[in-house]
């Protein structure tokens, strides 16, 4: 496979999986098509990259499938000064996209290996705007705080309350809920004013859930 494959693969999966399904926004579709996914994914799944499925990254982690993504990022309504949080980001691929319609993108993983190469990975094709630091899940990154977003990438059972005091007073948090005793999953807006979050469900969808985001009756808060 060389770069012409990679290259094809990509515009006919923006074609044929991301337009298809209702992904109108030129930027992020830009974004998308700049974007070289097989860099960001073992070279044992290449062949199928660019393909409508979840790939194996690490210990039962997926990147999930590109046009749930796209469609995801589009409701986001993402702003060129934004200050966005990505958690759950893997190797990166999410922040690199994001990276190019925000003014700044922080990503989050609990995996040394996944920070390291995300960074590495960042850094060699250009994506300055953008970084991947480590940290729990559940904690999100204080340090930054507080955000215009944050999305989890992932499907959850629960959103923990660090997270929330994470974003900025009229900010928003995007992330996957599932559904209770169901295998789908809401893509779910929550609005954050006087304090207070307000949730609204966008659209549903297949996702794999995160295992630091299986809910007990002590953690969920939502």
């Amino acid at each position: 496979m060389n770069n012409k494959f990679f290259q094809m693969s990509r515009e006919n999966m923006i074609k044929n999986q991301i337009i298809t399904n209702q992904v109108s926004s030129q930027s992020l579709i830009d974004a998308i098509s700049e974007i070289e996914r097989e860099k960001f994914v073992p070279s044992e799944s290449h062949a199928i990259v660019y393909s409508d499925s979840n790939i194996l990254i690490k210990n039962k982690r997926f990147l999930m499938k590109a046009f749930v993504f796209a469609k995801m990022i589009q409701n986001c309504s993402i702003k060129n000064k934004d200050s966005i949080l990505v958690i759950g980001c893997l190797t990166g691929y999410s922040v690199a996209v994001i990276s190019k319609l925000c003014g700044y993108a922080f990503g989050v993983e609990n995996d040394y290996d996944m920070v390291a190469k995300a960074n590495n990975i960042l850094s060699s094709i250009g994506c300055l705007n953008c970084s991947v630091s480590y940290s729990n899940l559940q904690d999100g990154y204080k340090k930054n705080a507080p955000y215009d977003k944050i999305i989890i990438e992932g499907g959850i059972e629960f959103v923990p309350k660090a997270i929330l005091e994470q974003i900025r007073e009229g900010g928003e948090i995007f992330f996957m809920m599932k559904k209770d005793n169901s295998i789908i999953f809401e893509f779910t807006l929550g609005i954050k004013v006087n304090g207070i979050v307000s949730y609204r469900p966008i659209f549903t969808c297949n996702s794999i859930l995160l295992d630091d985001f299986i809910s007990n009756d002590k953690n969920k808060s939502f």
